[in-house]
């Protein structure tokens, strides 16, 4: 009675209970069984998404350069124009007058220089004088210039094909230097223009191919031609610009998109995401067994599809626990059962059993 042990003709029974320190010894140092299955890292084409909106790679708004009144409107909204289309006229005003006048002097000008010219092969003209003249020419020619400039501000034309877009001038209104005529449009190319975080931006580059899906139901390709390599300071992102070919000028401009970039072939694994447990720490991972122990290993998960979630950080041939991950530590001692016989037998997260395959009583399992 004293050492909890029963004993008949001498003997320790069989099925005599061990006492409760000989069964808590007995726990600790039993192993516990789990499912293993080995996996094997596969290539795995890796994408990286970019979600944003297409924009108009040229968008101009035309503005006038002198001060008139508006006089004619040549264009409408939704129209295609050249450049050097005519968008709209202006008030010439007194304009035509200035530039004859400009012209009348700088035939003055001339006048007098040729006069001073032929009394200077004569000796009656000086150096000075003929200098002075020619700076007067000069002057005038420049005059001429500037009022033929000023009457052709009056003709506003197109700079860049396109389509006339937002707001357009009305006959009637005063339109000072830098006032709108007319907004214009180039849809070729398109641009889908998103954000890229700081952990996925080294992996973009300039020529990467894309996917583009438009929520309007429009797919195409594309490729990059811009990486920002300055931050916003607010979110940590950087610009992505994606250009898409829109010669037939289908595309809209401010359409939400989705660009799936293709990256180089990485090596994954495919597994199932019940597989995966956190640690102490919270990092998400894959419990393995290396020989008899148990041990944490951090993944990153790369993608997920029907079949189940792709992540890399393993090793390409690696073992790793089925059932049972959640009740191990990494670095303890487990007996490591092949999942399939596991499952056969039924053993699966059943309780610990020594690693000699004998119970604490002494008797086969």
């Amino acid at each position: 009675m004293a050492t909890g042990e029963a004993v008949f003709s001498g003997q320790e029974t069989a099925e005599a209970t061990p006492p409760p320190a000989v069964r808590t010894e007995n726990q600790e140092n039993a192993l516990f069984r789990v499912a293993v299955q080995h996996f094997s890292a596969k290539p795995r084409l890796s994408t990286l998404t970019i979600r944003g909106r297409t924009e108009a790679d040229t968008k101009v708004t035309v503005r006038a350069e002198t001060s008139a009144i508006v006089q004619s409107i040549a264009v409408e909204k939704g129209q295609w124009v050249h450049k050097g289309d005519l968008l709209c006229k202006l008030d010439i005003g007194s304009r035509e007058a200035s530039l004859a006048k400009a012209r009348a002097a700088l035939e003055q000008a001339e006048f007098d220089l040729q006069a001073k010219e032929t009394l200077a092969t004569k000796g009656f003209a000086s150096k000075t004088q003929l200098a002075a003249l020619r700076a007067s020419r000069d002057a005038a020619i420049a005059g001429v210039k500037e009022a033929a400039l000023e009457l052709d501000r009056t003709n506003i034309l197109a700079p860049v094909d396109g389509l006339v877009q937002g707001d357009i001038a009305e006959i009637g209104d005063q339109l000072s230097i830098g006032g709108a005529c007319a907004e214009l449009v180039n849809p070729d190319p398109m641009l889908v223009v998103g954000q890229v975080s700081e952990r996925d931006i080294a992996q973009v580059e300039v020529g990467n191919k894309a996917e583009v899906n438009l929520v309007t139901g429009e797919k195409t390709e594309g490729r990059v031609r811009f990486v920002s390599s300055v931050s916003d300071v607010e979110t940590r992102t950087f610009l992505v610009e994606v250009e898409i070919p829109n010669p037939d000028r289908s595309l809209r401009d401010g359409v939400t998109a989705i660009a799936n970039l293709a990256l180089p072939p990485i090596k994954a694994h495919l597994m199932s995401p019940a597989l995966l447990t956190l640690s102490d720490e919270g990092i998400v991972g894959a419990m393995q067994v290396v020989g008899d122990t148990a041990l944490f290993a951090p993944v990153n998960i790369v993608s997920n599809d029907e079949n189940g979630v792709w992540l890399t950080g393993l090793p390409d041939e690696v073992d790793l626990i089925t059932v049972g991950q959640e009740y191990v530590k990494s670095g303890q001692k487990v007996v490591p059962v092949p999942a399939d016989v596991m499952s056969e037998n039924g053993t699966a997260n059943k309780t610990a059993s020594k690693a000699d395959g004998k119970t604490s009583g002494g008797e086969p399992n």
